[in-house]
């Protein structure tokens, strides 16, 4: 017999931060190894608690976790800006670190956790969501790309 678990999407309080930052912690040394520019500092996991509990404090800011019984399974966060007035389109949302453990991946987790963070930019009132994505991160390109986010800009970089 197989038991479906409910997969419970809630909003990140500050007592999630330290068991959350294992999981970006491997986003982050991921996107290290794979790019170049993305050097992260000694101890980065403390600092990213530090800079998560700040950003949580402001209203412009969210992180979403999936978990089950067995614990959180990966999480989302998401931030609102507002960009120069040259631009039609001002307001806009940001989806920063999407990330679900490994062992749960292709399971539709890591979509359930956009689609929250989706329905969050659009309850503030702004219809427009960017992201950026590691062109080396060919998964995350496929899965963005699957979810309908189209390309508009490259980052480029250079050493001075």
């Amino acid at each position: 017999m197989v038991l479906f678990m409910t997969i419970n999407i809630r909003e990140a309080k500050v007592k999630d931060l330290t068991a959350l930052s294992f999981l970006w912690y491997e986003l982050a040394q991921m996107h290290d190894e794979m790019m170049k520019g993305y050097d992260i500092v000694d101890n980065p996991r403390k600092k990213w608690v530090e800079l998560m509990k700040k950003n949580m404090e402001e209203g412009y800011f969210k992180t979403f976790i999936a978990e089950e019984d067995e614990g959180v399974l990966g999480f989302v966060s998401v931030s609102l800006r507002r960009r120069a007035p040259i631009f039609k389109v001002r307001d806009i949302g940001t989806i920063m670190d999407v990330i679900v453990r490994k062992d749960r991946r292709n399971e539709g987790i890591g979509s359930e956790l956009v689609d929250r963070a989706e329905k969050w930019i659009k309850e503030k009132g702004i219809d427009m969501a960017v992201l950026t994505v590691a062109p080396e991160n060919y998964k995350g390109v496929r899965f963005w790309d699957k979810r309908g986010y189209e390309t508009y800009l490259l980052k480029k970089m250079k050493d001075l």
